[in-house]
Formats: structure tokens, sequence, C-alpha cells
């Protein structure tokens, strides 16, 4: 954050002032168009985008969580009058190395609570909505420097909307629990740090987007993956009651989060203190940000969860859900039930075929013969842990649904038998039956929110890569298009038309809580209908009810119990 220091005069050093005077003078000569708003920690000096928005970057919502703030809660900014450029991004959260993570590409910080703001008119009108985004990466990675997340094309397309993005910490620095580790007992909040960022900037939007000419009583908050995950904790969390009136978790139930044992089998916390050499919590407080780094990006041997890396951060967690040590109750689908979000409007989304984002994390191309053998090894194996976890009834479900699910056969599927079944039941029971059992309670806890649902289906015709043509609609691919995006390239068969149609779902929603645009009435979701809009790899937008009804039937009986005993 660069500050703007105002200069006086004085006897001694009379020239050299002039000149500084001087200098001074033609620069805010030169930025006089710059918008200015001023909010409680100073006046931020924005830009002017070349489509007409306003553009606010690297503004702080929080003091540093470094030195003694290191793994503690995020600490409210103090009030200033001082003027500050707001001008450059804040940089990504301390994060190891990933290779399908801008972010992690380039420098990264321990000191990285800070958000960005596009609008496009400083004055504030009546209900303006505003959309606070949280990014994605698993908990683990990412940032808002992601060029995926730029904001101004959305703005631009409705200028109605006030747009935010918004930085929080990541991977051992966000999500870890110290409990075995001596002196961790001052810490106890480390494993939901990230959580209680995102609550802090929160609370800064409410008492300062005004200056953006934002409406803090008309705040949506949305992600995607982790993001989305965000936002579902949000709906249900202490300490979010209030800080906003709509939630859009997009590829993110309150399935991804950890429990306390899942914690401890995860072990990070180990896997750092063994990379570090420390012992107790002082040593590690004691540790450079550079160490830190550095031991993140060290080998810690077989493979994450996600069935990747091996590093010490890719190791990381998922928020923590327990009623005796996290803001986050330990069953989140029972607090939907019970009305925890009942007057909240909620849009749950998803995409068709999440899982394959990761056939293309483990796409081996080096593997001439089956460069999606690890993967299909991989899918197998989760697919026989359901089974296990859930125990003999949810076995026979899961096999009844491999014998008719039918996906888009393909010379992957006829190479490796059965990898696309695989692949939907991972896409079941990580993604949709969660989605689907977080809407039918919200919906049924009878407030005064309303509750939608849709399946994103337009995706990848070719991949990312040569040879990736089996991706199509796998997580994040709705993104460009939410975010009204055709800048950002990435091998994905962007339609013009579309992009327009449903991101204009998604701002209508943020404006009314109803996502219906012209010629198309979306209808609420209940158990009865489960109505679901449909985004079809065609294109078409439709409402579809109780899309997969047999899979669904099958399946969505065993997920709340294999939920509980993960």
């Amino acid at each position: 954050m660069k500050r703007i220091v105002n200069r006086q005069l004085s006897i001694v050093n009379y020239a050299l002032s002039i000149v500084v005077f001087c200098i001074t003078a033609i620069s805010c000569s030169e930025k006089q168009d710059d918008p200015v708003a001023v909010c409680e920690n100073g006046q931020f000096v924005g830009y002017v985008e070349d489509n007409g928005v306003l553009t606010f970057k690297g503004i702080p919502f929080a003091k540093a969580p470094v030195g003694e703030l290191r793994w503690k809660a995020p600490q409210p900014v103090d009030a200033s009058d001082e003027v500050f450029e707001a001008k450059t991004n804040g940089l990504p959260g301390l994060q190891s190395y990933d290779e399908g993570e801008v972010a992690s590409h380039g420098e990264v910080s321990e000191d990285c609570l800070y958000l960005n703001v596009w609008t496009k008119d400083l004055q504030m009108k009546e209900g303006r909505p505003v959309m606070v985004w949280f990014h994605g990466g698993s908990y683990g990675w990412g940032g808002t420097i992601d060029p995926l997340y730029e904001g101004k094309y959305l703005v631009a397309e409705y200028p109605d909307v006030v747009l935010v993005s918004v930085e929080y910490r990541v991977n051992a620095m966000g999500f870890i629990d110290f409990v075995d580790v001596p002196g961790g007992e001052a810490f106890p909040d480390a494993p939901y740090l990230g959580i209680l960022d995102q609550q802090q900037a929160l609370r800064w939007i409410q008492k300062n987007i005004s200056a953006f000419g934002g409406d803090p009583d008309n705040v949506t908050i949305f992600g995607e993956s982790a993001g989305g995950g965000s936002v579902s904790c949000h709906l249900i969390a202490k300490g979010s009651e209030g800080l906003f009136r709509r939630a859009i978790p997009m590829s993110g139930d309150i399935y991804l989060e950890h429990t306390p044992e899942n914690y401890k089998n995860n072990g990070q916390a180990a896997k750092l203190l063994a990379a570090t050499g420390c012992k107790n919590m002082d040593e590690l407080m004691a540790l450079s940000e550079a160490d830190l780094l550095k031991a993140l990006n060290e080998e810690a041997g077989g493979l994450s969860f996600e069935g990747v890396g091996g590093n010490v951060g890719d190791y990381n967690n998922w928020p923590m859900r327990s009623d005796e040590r996290s803001i986050i109750p330990s069953d989140g689908y029972k607090a939907f039930l019970e009305g925890k979000s009942k007057d909240v409007d909620v849009m749950i989304g998803i995409v068709a075929d999440e899982m394959r984002y990761w056939a293309h994390l483990q796409f081996d191309a080096s593997d001439k013969d089956s460069p999606l053998g690890f993967y299909y090894e991989w899918a197998k194996e989760k697919v026989e842990g359901y089974k296990k976890i859930g125990g003999p009834e949810t076995a026979r479900r899961i096999d009844e649904s491999l014998q008719y699910i039918d996906p888009d056969s393909d010379e992957w599927d006829e190479k490796l038998p059965g990898i696309w079944k695989y692949t939907q039941i991972m896409n079941d029971y990580s993604f949709r039956l969660g989605s689907i059992t977080m809407a039918e309670n919200h919906s049924k806890a009878g407030g005064k929110g309303k509750t939608y649902m849709y399946i994103f289906g337009k995706g990848y015709e070719k991949g990312v890569y040569p040879g990736e043509d089996y991706m199509k609609a796998c997580h994040a691919c709705e993104l460009t298009y939410a975010f009204n995006n055709l800048a950002y390239k990435d091998g994905a068969p962007y339609d013009p038309v579309l992009t327009k149609r449903f991101s204009n779902i998604l701002v209508n929603f943020a404006r009314t809580g109803n996502p219906s645009i012209e010629g198309l009435n979306i209808p609420e979701y209940d158990k009865i209908n489960r109505s679901t809009l449909i985004i079809g790899r065609d294109s078409k937008i439709y409402v579809e009810k109780n899309p997969l009804a047999k899979e669904t039937a099958l399946l969505l009986p065993t997920f709340y119990d294999y939920f509980l005993k993960r």
C-alpha cells in the first residue's frame, strides 16, 4: 500500500521543498480525475479502467496478520484520514507453489488481508447491490490476483452493481490445528482463520461500501470451490449473522469442511514441525516468512487427500467443523434444517462434470499408454472408500448406480472401463448430493429466505492441454461466464450470449433475490419438485424438475450418514 504524504514547507529546506511542491503539484494535476473513496481507514485513490469502471485495488480491511498476529484472529483496521493509492492488487496469502494456481506463481505474503472494489459510480443510490467474491483453491491456494476474477467486465455490463473480491489466509496460515503442539492452546482460531478473515472483510464492507456507491443492506456473498464452501460456512457460522443478505455457493456446499479427526489424520501441523525443525509454538512464531514458505514447499512424502502433491503445503486443511472448538457447527446440514440461515436467500450451484478437473490435475502426458491411468486408479479407490465408510447398504446402492449410469462414452472409457462412471459417483458424493441436501434443508426451514439451485453443463470442448478433450463441464468451468470475462482464455469455447445470460442470472439474484431473466422464470427449489436451472452443453437454459432422478433416489438416502462418518 503506497501512502501519499502531504509535504509541508520548512524554512531550513525551503529550496528543496519548492522543488518537491512543484513535482507534487504536477502529479496531482495529472491524477485529478482519479476517483477517491473516503473510508474509515483512509482516503483511497483508485483509477478509471478503459471501459469506464472505477477500480480500487489493495485496500486493507484488517491489520496485517504478521508478528504477534501470526495465526491470530484478524484485527480491525485503525481509523485514519491519510491518503493512500489503491491501484495495485494485494499479494496472495502465503502458499506453496501449485502449477494450476496462478496466484501461487508470483510473490506471496503473510500480509495479505486486502480487498478490491469495482464500481461505476461512487455516489450512493438506493438499493445498489454489492457482490462479494471469495476465491477458490481448496483453502490452500489462490488469490484475487488471478485474472479470472477481474471484475471490470461484470460491472461494465451491470453498472448498478458494486463488486468486491477478498483476499484471505490460506493453507497452513489460514487452516491448521496446533492442538498437539506445545503452546498451541494460545492459537484456538487457527483451524478457521480464513473464515474469520472473510468475516472481518464483510464487517469492513458494512461500514465502508457506501463510499463506493454500494448498499450495505443488499450484500450478496458468492464464491466457487473453497470460496463456495466459505459461503456455505458463513450461512451457519457464529459471527457471520447479519453481514449479508444473499448467498451463492458455487461447487462448495458445507461438505467442504474437516473434523478435528480429519485434521489429525491429515497431519499438516506435524509435517510443518518436521520441515522447520521447530518443537513448539514459540519457535514457529520466530520463523521468518521466507522460512515458512520454504517449509510449505518441502517434500513431505506420500500424497495429499486429493491424490496430488506430497509437499507440506499440499496437506492443507479445510475449515474445522466442531461444536466445541469451532465457529462452524459439527453438523452443518442440521444447522440449515434448524433455520440457521432461513432468512437468507440462497442459490446453490454445481457443474455437471465436477471431478473431471481432477482428471486434468492427474493427467500424465508423458505416459503415452495410459495418461489417465493414475486418475483412474484413484477414482476407483475413492468409490471403494465411499462404500467402506457408508456400509453395506451404501455399497449396494453405489453398485446399482454404476450399472445404469451412462456418461458419454469415448476413447478413454474404452481404454479404462468405467472411468467416467466412477467419476460420476465422485461428482455425486463430493458435490451434488450435499448441495441437494443443503438446498432441501434450507427450503424446509421455513424462513423468509428463498432457495434456488442450478447445474452448469456448458464446458470445454477441448482441454487446456493437448489430449484433454474429456474435461467438459469440469470444476470451475463456469467462472468466466459468471464474471462476464470473455477476455480470459484457457481453452473453453465461450459463448458470448450465454455469458451475458448466466451473469445476468447471478446479478438478478443479487439485486432482488430472484434470478429469473427475460423469457425464463426460475422457480424456487423444494424437496417435492426439485426444480433446477439447467445450463446445457448446447448453451440452452431451461428448468428441469428432479434431474438425474433415479440416481438421486438411490444415492441421496446414503449421503447424510456418510457425511457424518467420513
